[in-house]
């Protein structure tokens, strides 16, 4: 007996396996029970367990049966409606067949009997594409808007069907907005509309249409913005000149007036566009670098301040001369009057005394007279060095680049050639002025020497024969 219970009390265990989660959730749920004490209570615990355990699979027998069939209608079903679909897919490919087969005799029946017609269709959806794509860059969209677009692009769409013919009235449209931008482009018309400035606002202006050429409002050239259908300024405008043309033809009221048309593109053309591309003078004189500047502000504009500034001392020093010549009292406040004063100091000396001292008052006005000449001079020389050393630079430059990055893209040399070019052009435009301000001063200080000791040596010569 004892062998038996603890037999069964090992077995326990196996029989109480197979319970899944719902089944222990539903063991806890019940009321706790005690213990068996006694191998009769463990015998009926068996029992107990071996009954669920029965009862349960039978229950799932009987949900996978019913499962199957379940699946088994729904696989019918299935097969059932895939049948249908190809019937009717069937019907549907036999319709199709006959359908294609009706189409082809309709559009043999319909080219017949359009006879010349297709080509009409033809050349009105040809007409109405290019004159769209004419009238999309023209610059005569800016005032007559995009409406014309439009009506050619749905006239197009229509035409290419080649179904139903254009009306009248869409074919007199056709010929209106024809003629209405030929006679635009030989007009030069007023009228406010939006233009967009250059910081992205849009602000209502005066515009002066010059044909299909070129717009002006303000002074400055536009353009046509395709994408929002408005005109705008150009980010750049051209030289001065061709803008105050622009000006002209902006407050003209009567015609005709100068004014700089660009004749190669809708849109301004490529000869404003490269108006537009070449480079100011202060863009110029910075592609130079610091070369550039040294030779165009230091020694340009430096030497041309210092002549300007002799020139004046120089007519001031020529001024008092003449005066002292016209006056008989001489003075000490011109350099004139300082020399033939020593003669009248020493009335007494002898001429060759005289004239010694002449001279040497003579010696010590010259400095005065040619005083900083010699500065105008040296920039007139030093000037092209340091166009030849800028290009030298710009030379070793552009190698350098041709050995990083060969000589396929010409860009990649563009600065040292520029460098190189423009050096050599600001120091010939400093040095060719420069010598001719040199040459200036040098001949008038030679001047007022000449006429300085001209007039000592006459008064020597006097005063050598009162003797």
């Amino acid at each position: 007996m004892n062998k038996q219970f603890w037999y069964l009390l090992l077995l326990t265990p196996l029989f109480l396996l197979p319970l899944n989660a719902e089944e222990e959730d539903d063991i806890l749920e019940e009321e706790v029970v005690d213990a068996p004490s006694n191998p009769q209570e463990l015998l009926e615990v068996v029992r107990r367990g071996q009954f669920a355990d029965t009862q349960m699979q039978r229950d799932r027998e009987n949900k996978f049966l019913s499962e199957k069939n379940r699946q088994a209608k729904l696989l019918s079903d299935a097969k059932a409606e895939r049948a249908r679909l190809e019937r009717i897919a069937d019907q549907l490919e036999k319709k199709f067949e006959a359908n294609e087969a009706l189409l082809v005799v309709a559009e043999a029946q319909l080219k017949e009997r359009l006879g010349s017609l297709n080509e009409i269709f033809g050349h009105i959806a040809g007409l109405t594409t290019e004159a769209r794509n004419i009238f999309e860059q023209s610059i005569t969209a800016g005032q007559f808007g995009k409406e014309r677009e439009d009506f050619l692009k749905n006239l197009g769409a229509k035409m290419a069907e080649g179904i139903q013919l254009a009306t009248i009235e869409e074919l007199e449209r056709l010929w209106y907005e024809l003629q209405r931008e030929i006679t635009a482009s030989g007009e030069v018309v007023k009228f406010n509309t939006e233009v967009i400035t250059t910081e992205g606002t849009t602000d209502s202006r005066e515009v002066v249409r010059v044909g299909v050429f070129n717009a002006v409002s303000d002074g400055k050239y536009l353009s046509y913005a395709q994408s929002r259908g408005m005109f705008e300024e150009l980010p750049s405008q051209p030289a001065g000149r061709y803008t105050g043309t622009a000006t002209e033809v902006m407050s003209a009221d009567t015609f005709p007036v100068q004014f700089a048309v660009d004749p190669t593109g809708p849109q301004g053309g490529s000869y404003l566009a490269s108006l537009i591309s070449m480079p100011s003078w202060g863009e110029r004189t910075g592609q130079g670098g610091p070369v550039g500047y040294t030779i165009l502000y230091v020694l340009g504009l430096g030497g041309t301040l210092l002549f300007i500034w002799r020139l004046i001392s120089l007519r001031a020093i020529r001024a008092s001369i003449d005066a002292q010549l016209e006056n008989k009292t001489l003075s000490n406040d011109n350099a004139l009057g300082r020399i033939l004063k020593i003669a009248e100091d020493n009335p007494k000396a002898d001429t060759e005394t005289v004239e010694l001292k002449m001279a040497e008052q003579i010696l010590a006005e010259r400095p005065e007279i040619e005083r900083l000449n010699w500065l105008v001079k040296l920039i007139s020389v030093v000037a092209p060095l340091m166009g030849l050393f800028g290009t030298i630079i710009g030379m070793i430059e552009t190698f350098q680049m041709i050995t990083l990055f060969g000589t396929g893209d010409p860009k990649t040399m563009a600065s040292g050639i520029s460098i190189a070019l423009v050096t050599t052009w600001l120091g010939l435009l400093v040095a060719i002025p420069m010598s001719f301000m040199s040459a200036t001063l040098n001949n008038f200080s030679k001047g007022i020497l000449e006429t300085i000791e001209e007039h000592s040596t006459g008064m020597v010569a006097e005063r050598a024969e009162a003797k």
